[in-house]
């Protein structure tokens, strides 16, 4: 019991440093096109816990949403085309946005599909890993 209280200890201080680094650069939501990265692993995150059917979807970005920091799943259909003028600009592979645009596109993560704020520790830190190789891919 021991092993899993320090467990979800860890889960909580590896979401709550991801969110402060996040906050410190200005940052309320991370996006990544998971066919375009260049990262090592894309995450995925598992949805049901039944092992013969295991349900699971991809994670394409990061969402710190009034104190909760949220994974955005592939079915929330954040599509990167709307983060860009494909007339004039290159599209991007990573796009950040302030609190201010990301409440504008993505609104409230509570009220839509393919949000999620659970998954345990492994999934996480897989998560924490794209979020630092999306910032080095974004400049």
């Amino acid at each position: 019991m021991e092993k899993n209280g320090a467990t979800t200890d860890l889960l909580k201080k590896a979401k709550t440093d991801l969110q402060a680094n996040m906050e410190q650069r200005g940052i309320a939501a991370i996006v990544w096109d998971v066919e375009e990265a260049g990262f090592h692993y894309i995450p995925e995150v598992s949805l049901s816990d039944d092992e013969e059917n295991p349900e699971v979807e991809r994670v394409t970005g990061l969402y710190s949403y009034k104190g909760e920091l949220y994974l955005i799943l592939e079915s929330a259909g954040v599509n990167l085309e709307e983060f860009y003028n494909p007339d004039t600009e290159v599209r991007p592979t990573v796009v950040t946005l302030s609190s201010d645009l990301a409440s504008k596109y993505l609104g409230d993560p509570k009220d839509a599909k393919g949000y999620d704020p659970d998954g345990d520790l492994e999934e996480w830190l897989a998560v924490a890993d794209c979020y630092f190789e999306a910032l080095a891919e974004e400049e």
